[in-house]
């Protein structure tokens, strides 16, 4: 079969390799179809000289992409609410996405079943979109985002663009977005920002709080990068913080400084929460109104994945996601 395989940092071929194969009775195997292209991890692992730095276990060569949609051409024994044919998406951990086919375990990811009709494009970013919302949903509690909420998403990259929407779907009534880059900033608008805010503008949090009115009751971080002073400047003890990108830190280590400031620190949850969300997921895909269109900005062949990496790192200001066609 056909995988992009990383030989090494800034390296990606298309080889033909052996198909992977079931090995667990939980295991379903999928023809991928159509793959995303992750610009936070992708993009780390393959312009890494060190990938095991940014996923455990990972070592050259490797097949990258933890993003698609496909059907199940084969399921092991114990799989249940599952049948040969369906189409799928997921939430996972791991994956070896952008190759023919493509192994998963459900009993360690969240996989459900989408009917023919749903937007293939829309499908192949479910990963992503569950992932995001995950997030919000505590086990066992009701979600961090509630009716009336104010909610303010710093970072516009796909995830923040894509809590945009959900943010709406949850009901947020009033919806602020702060990032920089004149293409994300107009995307978050068509998403549903009341609002939006260049963070290279100076003062930019007395400008933010000036037009939401208040201390937002929830604030997302989806920038990847050290916002924690940010988040103190706009936050207070009521405020719900919600950690998506991934800091160049430990959040553990960093929980004191907001605890000073009397902000509760973010959570994390994990499989558990994945299951809660998933079905709403599917449903608001199923439906027509995820509306996450504005987001995908490229589609590219298989052949074309290097390309499409270097997009994403590379030409920020005119890329957002990046669709790869695998199989039609």
């Amino acid at each position: 079969m056909r995988a992009a395989v990383v030989k090494g940092k800034c390296d990606v071929v298309i080889l033909d390799i052996g198909e992977p194969f079931i090995l667990r009775p939980t295991e379903i195997k999928i023809h991928v179809t159509t793959g995303a292209i992750c610009n936070t991890t992708d993009n780390k692992l393959y312009a890494s000289d060190s990938p095991e730095k940014h996923w455990a276990g990972k070592e050259f060569p490797f097949v990258i992409g933890h993003e698609c949609t496909g059907r199940i051409v084969e399921m092991g024994s114990g799989v249940e609410d599952l049948k040969i044919g369906d189409r799928v998406v997921y939430w996972t951990v791991n994956c070896r996405a952008f190759a023919d086919y493509l192994i998963l375990d459900t009993e360690k990811s969240v996989v459900l079943a989408v009917s023919d009709e749903a937007s293939e494009e829309m499908a192949a970013i479910m990963e992503m979109v569950i992932g995001s919302a995950r997030l919000l949903f505590p086990e066992d509690e009701k979600p961090l985002i509630g009716r009336g909420d104010s909610v303010v998403v710093i970072g516009l990259g796909p995830a923040g663009l894509i809590y945009h929407r959900i943010a709406r779907m949850m009901g947020a009534a009033k919806l602020a977005g702060a990032g920089r880059r004149a293409l994300r900033l107009e995307t978050a608008k068509k998403l549903g920002a009341d609002f939006v805010i260049d963070t290279d503008t100076p003062s930019w949090h007395q400008e933010l709080l000036s037009k939401l009115g208040k201390h937002p009751d929830v604030i997302i971080d989806a920038t990847g990068g050290d916002i924690v002073s940010d988040i103190i400047a706009l936050g207070d003890k009521n405020t719900r913080i919600i950690a998506y990108g991934v800091a160049p830190f430990n959040w553990k280590e960093r929980e004191n400084e907001l605890i000073k400031a009397d902000i509760r620190p973010p959570r994390n949850f994990g499989v558990a929460s994945a299951r809660i969300v998933a079905p709403k997921c599917i449903e608001w895909l199923e439906s027509g109104k995820l509306g996450l269109e504005p987001v995908i900005s490229h589609r590219l062949p298989l052949e074309e994945v290097g390309r499409g990496f270097d997009m994403c790192r590379l030409e920020r200001d005119t890329t957002l996601k990046v669709l790869i066609r695998i199989n039609s």
